[in-house]
Parts: C-alpha cells; sequence; structure tokens
C-alpha cells in the first residue's frame, strides 16, 4: 500500500496537473518485470507547472470529444438546407392568407353611412322632395313674368330659331358678365373626408382589367377568391421569395444584433439565456427589444419591395426582388416608414418577450410543470398583442405602398395620412365592418386561428417556438 502511494506520489510530482482538468489523476505506470529497465542517457528534469504541448493538445482533443459536438462540414450543410427547406415550406402554406390580409389593409373601402336611410326613405319621402323643386320651378316662372328682361334672354338661350334682337356683336369670351350663368343643377349632397375627397361607392363603375372584384374589410376567403379568379395561383402566392429572404435575414440579424449588444454591454444573451433566468432581466428585455427594431429598419426597403410585389399585378415590372432593389432611390429606410416601422417592431416584441417573464416570475407558471396553464396565459398574450399588432400592421402597409408609389394596384389603395391621421381615416372615413371597428382591424381572422392552433397544439403537449437556425 505504501508502495502505491510512493508511486503515485512520485508520477504526481513527474507530471503535474492540467490546467485543463486540474482534478484529473493519471493512473501510475504498469511495469512488466519487477527487474529495473536498462538505463539511457540522463533524461533532464520536467519543470513542474509547464506542461508540454503536446499534453496540451492532447487534453483539448480529449476535452472536445467528450463535450463539443462539432459535425462534419457535409452534416452541417445539410442540416442547414434541411432548416432551408423547412422554413420555405411554412412560407409556402401561410403566404396565400398573409397576401389576402395585406390586401385587405391597404384596400380602399369607402364608407356607405347613410344608405340604409336613403333606401327607406326614397318611397315614402320621395314626394317631398318632388313637391320642393316644383315649388323652386313655380318660384321662377312667377319671377320671369314680373322680369320681362330675363324671361326674354332665357328664352333667346333656349331657342335658336327665334331672332336674337339683342345679340352682342362682341365675343362672349370678351363679355362674359353680360350672359347671364346658368346655376348648376344640384343634387343630394355626398360626404367627403378630410382632404375633399368624395366619398362614394363605385361599384356601379367598372374597374380595370389588372384589379380584383372589390372585397369586404374583414373577408380573407373573398379575397383569396378574387385573387385566384383574376391571376390564378401566381396570385394567391406573391411576393414569397422575398417573403422568405427577409424572414431569413430578419432572423440573422436580429439573433446576431441581440448577441453583439448583449456582449457590449457584459449582459446575457437573451437569445440563449431566457431572460427570467438573467441576471439583469429588465437590461436583457431592452436589449432584445432594441435588435428587434433595430434589425426592422435595416431591413425596411426590403419589406417595402415586398409589400408593392403583393399589391401590383403580375403583369408589372419588375418581379424579381434585386431589379426591385435596385429601382429604389435608396437603401436606407425612408423618413416617413421611421416611427411606423419601429412602432410596429418594438410594442408587439415587448408585448412577446414580456409574456415568459411575467408568467414565470409573478404567477410561477412554467411550461414544464404547469404546460396548461402556461399556455393558457399565453395564448391570452398572443391575442393581446394581436390587437396591437394589427392596427399598426396596417398604417406600415399603406405607408410602403405610399412610400413605393406604383402604377397599378389590384386594389384601389387607401390614403397614408400619418400614423395617427390613417388610424382616423380607418375608422371615420371608409367602411368599420360589423362592430364599428373592424376597419382597423382588417384580417383579424387569419392571425386568431393561427394562435388557436397554437393553444390547441400547446394543450396536446407539443411545444413550440423550438430554436432552429432561421
Amino acid at each position: 500500500m505504501a508502495s502505491n502511494q510512493h508511486h503515485h506520489q512520485q508520477h504526481y510530482n513527474h507530471n503535474p496537473p492540467n490546467p485543463l482538468r486540474p482534478y484529473y489523476i493519471p493512473p501510475p505506470p504498469t511495469f512488466g518485470s519487477s527487474s529495473p529497465a536498462p538505463t539511457s542517457a540522463p533524461v533532464a528534469p520536467v519543470t513542474p507547472g509547464a506542461p508540454s504541448s503536446y499534453d496540451l493538445l492532447q487534453d483539448f482533443k480529449d476535452y472536445s470529444e467528450d463535450y463539443i459536438d462539432s459535425p462534419s462540414v457535409g452534416e452541417a450543410m445539410r442540416g442547414f438546407l434541411d432548416q432551408a427547406i423547412l422554413k420555405y415550406t411554412s412560407i409556402l402554406i401561410s403566404q396565400p392568407f398573409e397576401v389576402a390580409k395585406t390586401v385587405l389593409q391597404c384596400q380602399y373601402v369607402p364608407r356607405r353611412e347613410g344608405k340604409s336611410k336613403h333606401h327607406q326613405h326614397s318611397r315614402g319621402f320621395a314626394t317631398s322632395e318632388e313637391q320642393e323643386g316644383d315649388s323652386e320651378e313655380e318660384e321662377a316662372k312667377a319671377e320671369a313674368e314680373e322680369n320681362p328682361w330675363t324671361t326674354f334672354e332665357e328664352g333667346a338661350e333656349d331657342s335658336d330659331d327665334e331672332p336674337k334682337y339683342f345679340a352682342s356683336t362682341a365675343s362672349p369670351d370678351a363679355s362674359p358678365t353680360l350672359r347671364p350663368s346658368r346655376a348648376p343643377a344640384t343634387g343630394p349632397k355626398k360626404m367627403t373626408d378630410r382632404a375633399g375627397y368624395v366619398l362614394e361607392d363605385k361599384e356601379g363603375i367598372p374597374r380595370p382589367d389588372y384589379q380584383i372584384q372589390k372585397c369586404s374589410s374583414g373577408a380573407v376567403n373573398e379575397a383569396l377568391k378574387a385573387l385566384w379568379n383574376k391571376e390564378g395561383a401566381w396570385g394567391i402566392w406573391k411576393g414569397t421569395n422575398a417573403t422568405f429572404i427577409h424572414s431569413v435575414l430578419a432572423s440573422v440579424m436580429e439573433s446576431w444584433t441581440t448577441s453583439f449588444i448583449s456582449a457590449v454591454l457584459s449582459l446575457p444573451d437573451p437569445g440563449v439565456t431566457e431572460i427570467a433566468d438573467s441576471t439583469h432581466p429588465m437590461a436583457s428585455l431592452a436589449v432584445a427589444v432594441a435588435a428587434s427594431t433595430l434589425t426592422a429598419l435595416l431591413l425596411s426597403p426590403l419589406d417595402v419591395i415586398r409589400t408593392k410585389l403583393i399589391l401590383t399585378p403580375s403583369s408589372s415590372k419588375p418581379r424579381n426582388l434585386l431589379p426591385a432593389l435596385r429601382a429604389l432611390p435608396s437603401y436606407f429606410i425612408p423618413t416617413s416608414l421611421i416611427l411606423p416601422t419601429t412602432l410596429h417592431a418594438a410594442i408587439p416584441s415587448l408585448i412577446s418577450l414580456t409574456t415568459p417573464y411575467f408568467l414565470k416570475t409573478k404567477l410561477n407558471l412554467d411550461p414544464l410543470l404547469t404546460p396548461h396553464s402556461f399556455n393558457f396565459f399565453a395564448f391570452l398574450s398572443s391575442t393581446v398583442e394581436m390587437f396591437v399588432r394589427l392596427p399598426l400592421e396596417t398604417v406600415l402597409r399603406r405607408a410602403q405602398i405610399a412610400e413605393a408609389k406604383p402604377e397599378r394596384t389590384i386594389v384601389p389603395v387607401g390614403r397614408y395620412a400619418g400614423v395617427i391621421g390613417t388610424a382616423w381615416v380607418l375608422m371615420k372615413e371608409e367602411e368599420r365592418g360589423k362592430w364599428g371597428f373592424e376597419g382597423l382591424y382588417r384580417g383579424w381572422r387569419v392571425m386568431a386561428w393561427s394562435n388557436a392552433g397554437v393553444l390547441g397544439l400547446g394543450m396536446l403537449g407539443v411545444q413550440g417556438g423550438a430554436t432552429h437556425e432561421f
């Protein structure tokens, strides 16, 4: 026993511990026979605390094999390709609904207030209007009888057969005030918006060939049907490549920006560690929201191209992403899009990122320990986020198509009047829907069904939100 301890101590003195593996004690050397090995040239003593480079490389190799899973280049490329195919497939499935929602958000639907009243009074009270018109005609006749000059001049204008004894030899343009002007026929008063445009329903006026039929403000199925009837499959899958590239770049840039800002501020990366587990949760939350907003601002030109490709006919050129980007006046975000883009990126991200932190720290809910309660409250949070996101998204889409200025659009596009002004236009000057506020929430059924699907999968034990490359 004493001899074994002596061997361990002697081996430890000749081979000091490696700094990468300080608690590892190598086994003692085994001796094949009791006879001493033949002596050779004297060996230089090893300085304690200074391991050789070979030992460092060997220990690092053992450590990497045990704890680091480093796939080969082929496996990495295969995984990258699988993630890209999965992402593109998910966008192909959701793109028709996104196209329909964008069309509904940008479509100008005039408000038809008072139409039922006009229809109701057209039969019972139309005679009063006729009587009023008859009384005005009688007053005009009486005035004409009292004033013979007016009667003579009006009769001279109406009849070309009678001789014009008092016709002026000068041209009418030289003395336009000598001829009495007829008052224009006044019809029923029409409603106008704040800019002076007449708000009237143009259902009787045929639309251009490149435009689809009019859709209700919240009918996604009507928009899909109109797009399919007009342009076929190309109509409901417009902008798919632009959406895919924008989604991939947004995911990569947001992840990289979050890691960079966290490293600069010496904070845990919110993309790796949950905000609730961070040493400074509020700072990590601010970093995540700032990264999302900065990414949206940088990718705003690409988002403008995506909206333009969706709202323009398939026959309009260019349809490819790179030529459309080259046609932009600048690769930076326009000043008119800074505020709506910032609001659309920051506020929904703040709600979605705060929800897990609030549920875990304030309500003591965990997705693994209490999955049903956690998923239910997450569904409520996503519903609140939907009601906040949709008005901001509608304002942003109208700002983008107003900035793009396309020559043709598949629907009449509503005007953009700033963030607050556009919300006012949607509520007061355009169709508000059945509940009176659906003008701000066009396409809400798409997001509602999506949230319901996520809730159902969560109740069944399928956890979404797995971390992927994109």
